[in-house]
Formats: C-alpha cells, structure tokens, sequence
C-alpha cells in the first residue's frame, strides 16, 4: 500500500490524469440515466439489511421478504448492502438523491479499480507505457459511461483487477501481506460475482505448477495454498450473509444456479432475436470486437500472438530448461498469466453454455487482461518500429476515444467502432438498458408546461424507472398510460422483443409526429413522438 501511495505521488503525469479523471466524474455522476437493473440491486440489499436487522434484534424494515424466500437471494451484496445501511442509516428520503449516491460510490469503485490496473502495468512499464494502458481503460467509451451505473459487472471488474494486482505482487515477492490482499479482493469479487473464483482457482494452479520440479519449493507453496483457501473461505463467507445459516449448501446452490441461469429474455444479435440461453457461441467474442476501440484490438492481436508463442515455445522447450516453467522470467509471467485468464474464463463460458446478454459485460472483468495483451503488443511494435510513431498512434487512438465521449456524452454506453459501418441499428441492440430514459422524460418536463404528461412507452422498457431521477416536484406529474390511444406522447428508446426494430420504427414515424430525438452516430437510442392534430 505504502508502494502505490509513493507511486501517486512520485509520478506527476500519472497523477495528474488520476486527479483529472477524478474530478471530472464528480462533475459529472449525476448526468446519467437509470439502468433496468438498479431498483433490483436496490432492492437486495435491503432484503439482506433486512435479514441482519432481524438476527440483531433491531428495527426490522417493512415490506421486504425473507433472504431464505428471496428469488435473487444467491446474489452476492458487497456493493448493495453498504449502500442499503448508508440510506438507512442517512435518513436519505428522496429517491432520486438515493441513486445519485449510487452511483458516486459506482464510479468511486471504478476509479480506484483503474488505478490498482496502473499500478499493474508499473510493475512492468514505464510510466509513459503505463499511462496509456491506464487512457484504454477509463476512456473506452463503453467502460467509462457504465463506470457510473453498472453496478455489477464493474464492480466485479474493478475487485477482479485489485486481486490481480495482489496476485502478481506475491510472485514478486511472497509476503503474507500480498496473499491476504489477494484474498480478500479476490473474496470481494466473489461477493460480486461467484465466477470470481477462477481467480483464486489460477492462483492455485500457478502455485501449484510453480513446485512441481521442487520438493522444498512444493511443500511451501502447498502451505500456501492451504492458507489462501482458508482466507478466502472465511473471509467470503464474512463477506456474504447468505452463507451464514449454511455455508456449504448455499454456496453450492449459488453455483448451480449460476451455471444453469435460465433468464427467458431475448437478445437482439445479427439482425436476429435470439433466447439468451441459446445464443450463438460467438456472441461475446463479436460483441468485444465491434464495441472496443479498433487500436486496443489490433494491439490485442499482436500482443497474444506473441505471448502464445512464447507460450508454446516454453512448453515445447521445458524438458531442456535448469528451472522448467511455462515462462522465462516475471514479464513473460505476466503476459502468460492474462492470456490464461481469458483462455481460461471464454473456455468455461463455452463449455458449461453460460447465459449471456446485454453486450458482452458479463465478461467486462477480462477487459483488463485485454488491455495488458495490447500494451504488450505495444511494447512488441516499439522493439521493431520507432517509438515515438507508435506512442503517437497510441495517442491518436486515445484522443479520438476521448472526442467521441465528450461529443456523445452522456450516451457513450451506445458506442459502436467502425466495423459496424451504418448497420447498427438492423443488426445489434442499442439502449438496450435504458439509461437515456430519464432524459426523455425531462425533456418533456422542460419543454411542455403541463399538469400532467400521459405517456405511453412503445417499447419493451421500463421507463417508469427513470422517474426515480426526475426531480421530486415534478415526479408525479408523468403518467404512464396502457393504451397508445389514452396517451398525449409516445416514448421509445427502441428496444422491442422478437419484433424487427425497423418495422416497429417504422409505425411510430409513420403515424406519430416526431418532436425529439437523442441521436448517436446516426442512430435514435431515445424518441418522443406526439399525436397528429
């Protein structure tokens, strides 16, 4: 710790970038829309707070059920039952105040998650190459809009990173700190999401494969196993109040259910709808491919090109080695270690046919490991090509991600790159979380001075979320309608079910008379329409 608080301080460009990022997500927290799952998380931390206020005999919560008959009780509440205790602890009574605060904390996360992933690059880098692997992270559009709102899958990114951080530290250097660090944000990110375990199933497979040609080397690596899978049994247990009647079971149901999820919804993949149980195999691999900026995936491809090489040729070659191993020295352990993890994580994804949906971010976490092989192919294209031309392509990529945030802001959740073309819109889902809703709405109430709005939503989104960050005194002023013929405005952000986008468009434009719009490169993610006089 007393590492990175010097590394902050020492470093003047780095640490005026933290600075820098830091303030403009204070500034800008509260520009975002409400995303489909945050009254749910909400939600589950109230029923876990619930649960805890009963066993300590305290005020127990109105009109929450019990954790044991909760549907979503497997879910792990790091990040919602702090905040849960916060609100009630506050007194915080409006709403509205209760998801800005929500989403703080979000980006907070995110903000010390990106800066631990510099600190890992710094252990290999220099400052300048550091720094630019540090820019891919916060300024891929994708990640720094949902750095505010998604309070799941960079949550899970943000503690999977930390523990990474910890993870390379201890094979550095094997001190106890490091293998405590490791497991409690390796625990943390288990809490988030259970397949975080693979983390600590790396560990110990590196741990072990680290002894084999050893005897004294085996003996201590297995005691510190042994130590690694108590701290993080016990401190995930800690972590997560649903194991506390029964660890074991509910731990087991947790990944039952995790691995045959069975959410019915559809996805809206090349031009098709698909049931997210059945998607095609490729789905996340083309999703990270069209949604990531076009440099971090070429330097990507060099990058693990590369370290599969020297993978192979480690293996080919580890009869023939004094010390064998699948990698050389730590820098090759690095770039091996992050290539692993992805193999690793996309093969159990595959294999065990996980369901998957909305974009790729149920596999966001590897976005850092993606990163660490297109730095490396960075550092490959600097050994063979000049080093400033490649620092100013870098650099280009990084300001061109940064003019397309400020110019889209705050709908950077919708960004496609340039292998989409013009067909995004037939082919992929745009707001498919409905984060620019809340937008709409105000949009309405700023520009139609009305009692009351009568809206009717014509699309599969619940817009009556948004009413959640909608001032208080205007709140109640929006009324959703059933029937498109009771309402005075029709509100789309184009998301439909099992219906082609286009044709549904097509009747509101035909029959409606457009009044707005949020447009992102060409494409409507939010529409107001209003009956033809």
């Amino acid at each position: 710790m007393k590492k990175i608080f010097s590394t902050i301080v020492n470093e003047k460009y780095f640490f005026l970038l933290l600075s820098l990022y830091f303030i403009t997500g204070l500034i800008i927290f509260s520009d975002y829309g409400i995303s489909w799952d945050e009254v749910n998380e909400r939600y589950s931390g109230f029923v876990t707070l619930n649960e805890i206020y009963k066993k300590l005999n305290l005020n127990i919560l109105q009109d929450y059920p019990d954790l044991s008959n909760y549907i979503y009780r497997e879910y792990g509440v790091l990040f919602n039952l702090p905040l849960a205790f916060l609100e009630d602890f506050a007194g915080i009574k409006d709403i509205k105040n209760v998801f800005l605060l929500r989403h703080l904390i979000n980006f907070l996360i995110f903000f010390l998650g990106s800066a631990y992933f510099y600190f890992t690059l710094r252990i290999y880098y220099s400052q300048t190459i550091s720094i630019i692997g540090f820019l891919f992270l916060i300024l891929s559009p994708r990640f720094f809009a949902e750095a505010f709102y998604n309070n799941k899958d960079i949550i899970f990114l943000s503690f999977y990173s930390i523990s990474f951080y910890y993870f390379l530290q201890y094979f550095i250097d094997k001190k106890n700190s490091f293998i405590f660090f490791f497991s409690l944000f390796a625990s943390m990110a288990i809490n988030v999401r259970v397949l975080g375990i693979l983390i600590v199933f790396i560990f110990i497979l590196v741990l072990f494969f680290d002894g084999l040609n050893s005897k004294k080397i085996f003996k201590k690596n297995s005691l510190e196993i042994v130590k690694c899978l108590l701290l993080v049994s016990i401190l995930s247990y800690l972590l997560w109040p649903f194991l506390w009647s029964n660890p074991l079971e509910n731990l087991i149901y947790t990944f039952k259910s995790m691995s045959s999820y069975n959410w019915r919804g559809l996805v809206f993949f090349l031009g098709e709808y698909h049931q997210a149980k059945n998607i095609p195999w490729n789905y996340t691999m083309i999703l990270f491919l069209i949604t990531t900026p076009l440099i971090i995936i070429i330097f990507f491809l060099i990058g693990a090109f590369f370290s599969i090489k020297d993978l192979t040729l480690n293996y080919l070659n580890i009869d023939n080695k004094e010390y064998s191993n699948l990698w050389a020295n730590n820098f090759q352990f690095f770039n091996i270690i992050a290539l692993l993890n992805i193999i690793i994580i996309l093969s159990y994804i595959i294999l065990f046919d996980s369901t998957l949906y909305g974009g790729w971010r149920h596999t966001y976490f590897l976005y850092p490991f993606i990163i660490i092989l297109s730095i490396y192919g960075v550092h490959i294209l600097i050994k063979y090509i000049k080093y400033k031309f490649i620092l100013i392509i870098s650099f280009f990529s990084i300001l061109s991600s940064l003019y397309w945030i400020i110019n889209n802001h705050p709908y950077q959740f919708v960004y496609y790159n340039l292998l989409t073309k013009n067909k995004v819109k037939a082919n992929f889902e745009l707001d498919y979380w409905g984060v620019s809703n809340k937008d709409s709405l105000e949009y309405l109430l700023d520009n139609y001075k009305k009692d009351k709005y009568f809206i009717y939503v014509y699309s599969n989104s619940p817009y009556y979320y948004s009413k959640n960050l909608i001032d208080k005194d205007k709140r109640e002023k929006i009324i959703f309608v059933k029937k498109i013929e009771d309402a005075e405005f029709i509100l789309t952000n184009h998301f439909y079910l099992n219906e082609s986008p286009i044709k549904k468009d097509k009747y509101l434009y035909d029959n409606f008379k457009l009044i707005n719009e949020i447009i992102v490169n060409n494409n409507a993610i939010n529409s107001i329409f209003k009956k033809k006089l």
